[in-house]
């Protein structure tokens, strides 16, 4: 047992013995992180020597602040021990509100992850590979007692992506999160025997009871739920990890049954066209909030969660807004540390202080430093009080429908516009004995019959044998040959699960349709080569998928509007069809949407052959006229100001269409600037001047040259740094227009920039791009569009910036006219 007064630590020296024997060099004074809510202050309360790399931290009945202390996550080959984790208990022993004494609760366990105080004063503990409960019987403030709850069994052994995250529900139930495992098959053991099976269908979050029985899966879809609680209305909430090229991390409201779409059977980018990030697939539900990188716990403070964001070092919180029958946050940053602050746990006491464990590095691997801090509130009693929002109608609603017997109300729901409440008619009757004599036949609509199957598709994952495979069969095969989008995207996914050479044959009849809407075809394709190649992509890339929509891109049997869709998916980098078949394309289409994808295509290329296609293109007097325009813009695309003509070419000899491009490219900067224009703040002036009218053709060339495609999609080609495009089709005019003169006025958190402070003085802004893993550097994408990376020792200072990544000035770059066209590309009314 040790003993120390509150503030020891903000006067450390350098070289202190460590408790594993050996000297560990400490800053004098460990700099805290800077407190951004007025009246808290902070605290240090212990740091190492007696305390390295913490992890979860709980309190006890006894007020007892008890603290994961982590020695085997990438322990590296001299570190000195100890071989398992310990828990720590720090205590309170005059009653000052200063915690003055640690101790020893419990040594022993690899890998473990989280904690969570039981009604009866057990303490659960979750390790990668069990949740076991703890007990102190003979009251000498150590745990002599431990009983295993939970086994997890599988090949796979990555210390934080298995068991982590245990909340107590106010049903008594004990939750416990599972990371994604590598998509491993596992099996899940409770003490009683109860089971739950799978691998490769991602995170997942279970219950059971505190005494080991009655094991269920909750919902599924994370990529790692590693923190989760409780608030006082009874919500659910999680944060989790984000896929390696699909950011942000979340925020999550978890209801029963719930599927937030991710898959690592379909790859650990995210990017998957099976997979769902925010709701973006039928049967699938959106995320709260985005959070910063590698959010760790979650916890209900006054009228906010506050979230511990370990890659973005600090500490956020998030004030409930309410959507439909769930809830919507923005991000707003409490406490912001520099690169060697990573907050990981947090727990509240009584007196409304917030303790949060640091562990300091940005090394994944035990390095014997760490810290445990207190932010002291300004009232601490109206602190610990929660006030967090009360249950909206819609939510009540909800909770109604997931008790209800009525089937006739069940599948009225079902057709619901809020995800939400549709999702809690399927966890009735995912839930109900009534399920077994419901076809799609009984529900009349497209969006209807996509969640009543996905309502079979959780019945079955949840307990295999009360699907038999003939009905599971039945039931894809029959939402397959519907001609609604959303049933025969979740069947596609569904079927695409099981990973059964059965299945090609009928994805390839979808393909067959000249309807195909690109998310379905994109669907489809991604189905076919999952099945038949039996592998999952490691990047953005899909080789297999390339393969294919190059062949089916080849295929002249095929419609050109097949084709299309197939050249839209290839990316920039693909090597096939070489750019000579994409010209040839461009002659032969007599329908023009084949032409006009091949053009896209050849302009994000951007390489010599590239330019000498479209070169030649644009000059072909054979060619349609639009598709030589859009050879002009293409060109232009690879940023040319000035595009000549070879000789012989006579500019004035060229139909109308190419010849009012190339004067646009040609413009010189005066002439664009040299036209009177309202100021930005003006809107109703410039609505006057590109409120209506407009060319979409001419617009969606000025969107091929402008550089918007550098950050946006439209149409399934350009980047997806900004917002997709693509949705703005019949959308307010005005309301697009103001994003363009004001980019700042409002940014979604998806797309929030930061500000970047180096150690020699300069300022940057960028956009956080995905970096996995653990490394030494952050990489963005500034205004320009291009990717940078800074080292972490070079940054002295990094947060969150209100000016959007967008520069202001668009409309400065191009004439009135053009930005009317512009308007009328993205914004084409029905």
């Amino acid at each position: 047992m040790r003993s120390f007064p509150a503030r020891l630590f903000l006067l450390l020296w350098i070289g202190v013995p460590s408790v594993f024997g050996t000297n560990v060099t400490i800053a004098e004074s460990p700099q805290p992180p800077k407190v951004l809510r007025d009246g808290w202050s902070i605290e240090l309360v212990a740091a190492e020597p007696d305390l390295v790399t913490p992890v979860a931290c709980c309190l006890d009945s006894r007020g007892r602040l008890l603290v994961i202390e982590s020695h085997t996550h990438f322990p590296p080959e001299d570190y000195p021990g100890p071989k398992t984790d310990r828990i720590h208990a720090f205590a309170d022993t005059d009653s000052d509100g200063t915690l003055d004494q640690q101790s020893l609760f419990y040594e022993g366990g690899r890998a473990t992850m989280g904690l969570v105080l039981l009604a009866d004063d057990w303490i659960v503990v979750a390790t990668r590979s069990d949740v076991a409960r703890l007990r102190d019987e003979d009251g000498d403030g150590v745990a002599d007692r431990r009983e295993v709850l939970l086994r997890l069994e599988t090949k796979a052994e990555y210390p934080h992506n298995g068991l982590a995250g245990v909340a107590v529900g106010p049903d008594g139930y004990l939750y416990v999160g599972q990371g994604e495992n590598f998509g491993e098959p596992y099996e899940l053991t409770a003490a009683d025997g109860s089971q739950q099976v799978g691998g490769g269908e991602g995170g997942n979050i279970f219950r059971l009871r505190p005494d080991g029985s009655d094991l269920q899966r909750v919902a599924t879809g994370f990529w790692n739920p590693f923190g989760m609680c409780f608030d006082s209305r009874g919500r659910l909430w999680t944060v989790g990890n984000d896929p390696d090229a699909m950011p942000p991390c979340r925020l999550l409201h978890v209801v029963p049954s719930g599927d937030y779409g991710f898959q690592f059977r379909f790859g650990r980018a995210g990017t998957h066209p099976l997979q769902a990030w925010n709701g973006e697939l039928p049967g699938t539900l959106p995320y709260a909030a985005g959070t910063g990188e590698a959010p760790c716990a979650v916890l209900p403070v006054g009228d906010r969660l506050w979230v511990t964001s370990w890659g973005d070092n600090r500490i956020e919180s998030y004030q409930l807004s309410p959507r439909g029958a769930s809830w919507s946050s923005r991000t707003e940053v409490v406490v912001q540390g520099d690169t060697n602050f990573r907050p990981v746990g947090m727990a509240q006491a009584a007196d409304g202080s917030i303790y949060f464990t640091d562990w300091v590095r940005r090394d994944y691997a035990v390095h014997q430093t760490g810290r445990l801090w207190r932010l002291v509130p300004p009232d601490r009693s109206q602190a610990f009080e929660s006030s967090i929002a009360a249950k909206t109608h819609r939510e009540h609603r909800a909770d109604a429908l997931r008790s209800s017997e009525s089937v006739s109300q069940l599948i009225a729901a079902l057709d619901h516009p809020d995800p939400f409440i549709a999702q809690a008619a399927i966890a009735a009757l995912a839930d109900s004995d009534r399920l077994g004599s419901l076809t799609l036949q009984n529900v009349p609509s497209d969006l209807g019959r996509s969640r009543l199957l996905a309502a079979w598709r959780w019945r079955s994952m949840c307990d295999p044998q009360s699907v038999q495979p003939s009905r599971r069969d039945a039931l894809i095969h029959a939402a397959l040959s519907t001609h609604g989008e959303q049933t025969r995207l979740v069947a596609v996914r569904w079927a695409a699960e099981l990973q059964q050479p059965q299945w090609l044959e009928a994805f390839e009849t979808l393909l067959q349709d000249d309807d195909l809407t690109p998310r379905l075809f994109s669907a489809c394709v991604a189905g076919i080569t999952h099945v038949r190649d039996e592998t999952a992509p490691r990047g953005v890339r899909d080789p297999a998928r390339e393969k294919l929509l190059d062949e089916i891109a080849s295929d002249a049997s095929r419609s050109a509007a097949i084709r299309a869709l197939a050249v839209q998916m290839l990316p920039a980098e693909s090597k096939e069809p070489t750019d000579d078949e994409l010209g040839s394309w461009i002659r032969s289409d007599s329908e023009g949407k084949l032409a006009r994808e091949s053009i896209r295509l050849l302009a994000d290329r951007s390489s010599q052959s590239a330019v000498e296609v479209l070169q030649s293109v644009m000059t072909d007097s054979d060619v349609p006229s639009d598709r030589r325009a859009d050879a002009v813009a293409a060109l232009a695309a690879g940023g040319r100001t000035e595009i000549l003509l070879p000789a012989g070419i006579d500019q004035d000899r060229m139909p109308a269409e190419v010849q009012t491009e190339l004067e646009r490219v040609n413009a010189s900067a005066e002439s664009v600037t040299g036209e009177t224009r309202p100021a930005a703040e003006d809107i109703q002036a410039w609505m006057q001047l590109v409120g209506s009218g407009g060319n979409a053709d001419a617009g969606r060339r000025v969107f091929m040259r402008a550089g918007c495609q550098s950050c946006h999609t439209h149409s399934g080609r350009g980047a997806a740094t900004g917002p997709e495009l693509t949705s703005l089709a019949g959308q307010n005019r005005q309301r697009v227009l103001e994003s363009i003169l004001k980019p700042s006025r409002e940014i979604g958190p998806l797309y929030t920039p930061w500000k970047i402070l180096t150690v020699d003085g300069d300022v940057l802004n960028g956009l956080k791009t995905p970096t996995p893993g653990v490394g030494g550097k952050l990489a963005f994408q500034g205004t320009d569009g291009k990717r940078f990376e800074i080292a972490l020792e070079d940054i002295q200072f990094h947060s969150m910036s209100d000016q959007s990544i967008m520069p202001e000035g668009l409309e400065k770059t191009i004439s009135i006219n053009e930005l009317r066209d512009l308007l009328a590309f993205l914004t084409p009314q029905p």
